[in-house]
């Protein structure tokens, strides 16, 4: 038994763990002040009255803060002016000191050394230059010549959560490895440079941000370690045209590019989002709720079967290809129900978005249930999940991740904190929350954290962590959150003694036991031998 090769069972292979993480604090000079910003374009009529009008009621609505958030000088009105610079020049300064920043960072943190890293994967979607983002960190930090690297474009907001899934298996097929992990939105030449107001919103939502992530599966790391990656779970529903379009990075009527924002976005990542979710809810859910949803499930086979009986004798028009609610499958309605309950459902592409091209999440009305017996609703607040690292994408967004998880304002206050000081900062966001929930509440030994990320594509993530000890620290980015006799207590060091305790207790344990068991086989040796011998 002793040769079983446990590496080959499901969950026994080599543990992918976290190690640590850090965020990219912006410079001070690069804070945005919304309401001068709102005056200069008046006074100097850059955008039409009503084009300002519209912007400040995207920016209030948004979730921002109006003086909190962050954007590079080359495109800050207020140091800019209206010529913002957005050269591959301008790009690559905004994504070497946001990247090197967060690196450098997690370094200082962990005491590594940049040869240390054997794997090295980075992520931005718009900004891909040759050499690319991982040339550009080797380059930077003099790694070996044997690193192991790979740059992601193009991927959208969800990577900072899908691209763990690569990260898991590179490490699963490398043992005694570090994995260090970089994510970036450069928003210098993602800027927007026309009128066109569904590509305008994304001006207002959009922020300088960068996060490094070490992964490992080094025994030797494993005592400072904070999580162990759990479930891993992602999702692409591109092969649907309104998916694949409902996002992109394209030219206006004028040539000028932007980020293109549809009316679909909300109702088609929660497509992919629920798919996601009820992949994962099993193994989050409580067994009560697992029987609850087992005993839904049972109702609602009970409940079609009898319907199936008076359609097949009466007839019905979703048989014979209705129009309007007709037309959506009814499987993919109950794989949402099951997976999230309230997940947006499509809208019309006649309905408007008051939000410049990015529509609310509509309400699931009663009579749009097939069965009188409603699909079970997961409440994922009351699972064995402590913490929700939501991508904040935008208020709409995380008030449609909220009721699709049904959770409170407790559990989105992260991700809500993570919009309003930094702005969406793409695939970083959920890192940034991350870092919050590990300065402010702190993560308790044992506790469960679930990652969600949704972008482009459609591509949607799910990453289950639980914590291998207590994590409480002050990161400098949310340093500002805590009183200075908060910062002096708690400091910025990760106090890992209390594992190292652990370990050695339980190696103290295993020595103990061994020492018996030889000095018990011994003394049965010498009382065999002394009867052998009688």
């Amino acid at each position: 038994m002793s040769s079983l090769p446990w590496s080959l069972l499901p969950g026994c292979g080599p543990r992918v763990c976290l190690v640590d993480l850090a965020v990219f604090k912006p410079p001070q000079e690069w804070k945005l002040d919304q309401a001068a910003v709102d005056k200069f374009w008046r006074d100097t009529q850059r955008y039409r009255t009503e084009d300002v009008d519209f912007c400040n009621r995207i920016q209030l609505s948004s979730g921002l803060s109006r003086d909190r958030t962050y954007l590079p000088p080359w495109i800050n009105p207020q140091h800019c002016g209206n010529d913002p610079q957005t050269d591959l020049n301008s790009a690559q300064a905004e994504a070497r000191l946001a990247m090197t920043g967060a690196v450098q960072a997690l370094l200082d943190k962990t005491g590594l050394h940049p040869r240390d890293i054997d794997i090295l994967v980075t992520t931005c979607s718009i900004y891909c230059p040759t050499p690319s983002l991982a040339s550009l960190l080797v380059n930077a930090f003099g790694m070996r010549p044997d690193v192991q690297s790979y740059s992601l474009g193009g991927m959208g907001c969800a990577n900072g959560v899908v691209a763990v899934n690569l990260l898991a298996d590179l490490l699963k097929a490398r043992p005694n490895c570090n994995a260090l992990f970089v994510t970036i939105e450069a928003t210098t030449p993602a800027f927007y440079r026309g009128n066109e107001r569904p590509r305008l919103v994304t001006n207002m939502l959009f922020r300088t941000g960068a996060a490094a992530v070490l992964l490992s599966n080094k025994p030797r790391l494993a005592a400072r370690a904070k999580y162990a990656l759990r479930q891993c779970v992602r999702v692409h529903t591109g092969a649907s045209a309104e998916a694949y379009g409902a996002i992109h990075y394209s030219p206006d009527a004028s040539g000028l590019n932007g980020i293109f924002l549809g009316k679909n976005v909300v109702a088609e990542a929660s497509r992919g989002l629920a798919l996601a979710l009820r992949r994962v809810a099993p193994h989050v859910l409580t067994w009560g709720q697992l029987a609850e949803a087992v005993a839904a499930e049972v109702r609602g086979r009970m409940g079609r079967g009898r319907g199936g009986n008076r359609e097949a004798s009466g007839g019905g028009k979703e048989g014979r290809g209705g129009e309007g609610e007709g037309k959506l499958a009814p499987p993919a309605a109950a794989m949402e129900a099951r997976a999230g309950g309230t997940l947006p459902a499509p809208t019309s592409s006649s309905s408007k978005a008051p939000s410049g091209g990015v529509s609310p999440p509509p309400r699931r009305s009663p009579s749009s249930s097939s069965s009188s017996s409603p699909s079970y609703r997961p409440n994922f607040q009351q699972s064995t999940v402590r913490h929700f690292l939501l991508h904040a994408g935008g208020a709409k967004v995380l008030d449609g991740l909220g009721e699709a998880l049904q959770l409170d304002e407790g559990r989105l206050g992260p991700s809500r904190a993570v919009l309003r000081d930094y702005g969406n900062v793409s695939s970083s966001s959920t890192w940034y929350a991350l870092a919050h929930v590990e300065t402010e509440a702190g993560v308790r030994a044992g506790e469960r954290l679930m990652q969600v990320g949704v972008g482009s594509g459609m591509k949607s993530g799910v990453n289950v962590w639980q914590a291998l000890r207590d994590v409480r620290e002050v990161h400098p980015a949310w340093a500002h959150l805590l009183s200075p006799e908060q910062q002096q207590r708690l400091g910025r060091q990760v106090d890992v003694s209390h594992a190292l305790r652990h370990m050695m207790g339980r190696l103290m344990l295993a020595l103990a036991l061994a020492a018996l068991a030889i000095a018990l086989g011994a003394a049965a040796e010498r009382a065999g031998m002394g009867a052998w011998w009688a």
